[in-house]
């Protein structure tokens, strides 16, 4: 028999479904992605569905981007999608760019003063925290890690669904919420995901632990997410590994 939702199910708003049950995808991306054959995760599915960690299918980087294109590079480079490490600095990803995430890997490992911190972006457009850079294909920022294997970060995960809101106008050409990421004209909307992947040379990340990130700019918010989809307060940090302040701006939202 179909599997059939509770009833509270069906009274809460599509947010408050897609956040209480824990699932991958926002609300917004099972209409956009629905007329194109792709089906999002949900009870009772988890398997050969966006947001369960294979991009297969009809899913692309455009109407899956929680699995799309995934790890592509080498277990030695330790790849994390959807995340952007951090690090002090040795090229400036704009100028300084690469052919594939594996190039960019590379390029780490072969970087004379030590570099174990790479990032990539590996989509059309990198959407920019602030209101000005679109980042994009190929740039690669390769950085040194005090202990590669306690990476930080600038961002990781999926965006909540308040920092997408806050920035939907950031590109005025973006104007819906339901075209996220490459289901927008020019990639001009927020993403639901974090465009960048990154990785610490040696070190295997766990690909199992889901992550959000929210907040603004000069503060954003990165948080582990519970088998219920809710954010764990505790394991907040914001600014690349600094504590999270409920009592300032951003910090506790």
């Amino acid at each position: 028999s179909c599997w059939r939702p509770p009833q509270p199910f069906l009274s809460m708003s599509l947010e408050s479904r897609y956040t209480r049950y824990g699932l991958v995808l926002l609300a917004t991306v099972v209409r956009a992605t629905a007329a194109r054959g792709v089906t999002p995760c949900a009870p009772g599915q988890t398997k050969r569905c966006c947001g369960d960690g294979m991009c297969n299918g009809p899913e692309d980087i455009n109407t899956c981007m929680a699995d799309c294109p995934g790890v592509t590079t080498h277990g030695s480079c330790g790849e994390e999608p959807h995340s952007d490490r951090g690090g002090k600095g040795l090229t400036f990803g704009v100028s300084h760019r690469a052919a594939s995430a594996q190039d960019c890997c590379d390029k780490c490992k072969a970087h004379h003063k030590g570099c174990n911190s790479w990032t990539f972006c590996g989509y059309p457009v990198c959407f920019g925290l602030d209101t000005g850079w679109n980042h994009t294909f190929g740039e690669c920022w390769l950085r040194v890690l005090p202990d590669p294997a306690a990476p930080v970060f600038g961002q990781r995960g999926e965006y909540s669904m308040r920092y997408r809101t806050k920035m939907l106008r950031t590109r005025k050409a973006c104007t819906s919420i339901d075209t996220p990421g490459g289901l927008s004209p020019g990639w001009v909307c927020p993403p639901t995901h974090v465009p960048w992947t990154s990785g610490s040379i040696g070190v295997q990340p766990d690909l199992s632990l889901r992550w959000q990130t929210g907040g603004g700019w000069g503060n954003m918010r990165i948080q582990q997410l519970g088998p219920d989809g809710v954010p764990i307060e505790s394991t907040c940090t914001r600014n690349n590994g600094q504590s999270c302040d409920p009592n300032k701006l951003d910090h506790g939202r």
